[in-house]
């Protein structure tokens, strides 16, 4: 259920500006940041991982080396509501595939 449900995420995944997209780079990478370290060249020892030279889409993709719990996908998904539409951040970890959206959804793989 849970790998359909993020599967269905990336279907709808949609290209956005690369104004919004930085926006939503800077954001989910800020908060990222108060809760571990974040590595933008793909550094295996750091928390997080990613790129922002990868296509501007509306669900973001990102490596993680540490358990997404539920304060912290709580605490993104407030991030995420601030922007002006709906995103999400899907996180390819150490504890399976999670996915954070900003209509309030926490989605874990089994």
């Amino acid at each position: 259920m849970a790998e359909e449900e993020i599967q269905s995420l990336f279907l709808k995944s949609e290209r956005i500006p690369e104004e919004e997209f930085d926006e939503l780079y800077d954001i989910v990478i800020a908060y990222l940041k108060t809760k571990g370290s974040f590595s933008d060249s793909g550094l295996e020892d750091a928390d997080f991982s990613g790129s922002r030279w990868i296509d501007p889409m509306s669900t973001l993709t990102l490596v993680s080396n540490v358990p997404i719990t539920l304060p912290l996908a709580e605490g993104l998904r407030d991030e995420l509501q601030k922007l002006p539409r709906p995103h999400a951040v899907v996180f390819d970890g150490i504890d399976g595939t999670s996915c954070v959206t900003s209509d309030g959804r926490f989605i874990r793989e089994k």
